[in-house]
């Protein structure tokens, strides 16, 4: 039986143009590791979501 977890984890390390954020969600869509494994993975909350951040660096008003 195959480490899903392993080998997606293994191939995640070795950079983006192997495996994205969004292959690893596929993976979890497809039953082959768990959310909490995504989360082990990318060192982020299941499910990925593409929200803008917004940051105030603090700059002058006009």
């Amino acid at each position: 039986m195959m480490d899903w977890f392993t080998s997606v984890k293994t191939i995640y390390g070795w950079g983006r143009q192997y495996y994205s954020n969004a292959d690893v969600t596929r993976f979890v869509e497809l039953g082959r590791i768990t959310e909490e494994q995504y989360k082990q993975i990318t060192g982020l909350t299941y499910p990925m979501t593409e929200q803008p951040v917004s940051v105030d660096l603090g700059g002058v008003a006009n």
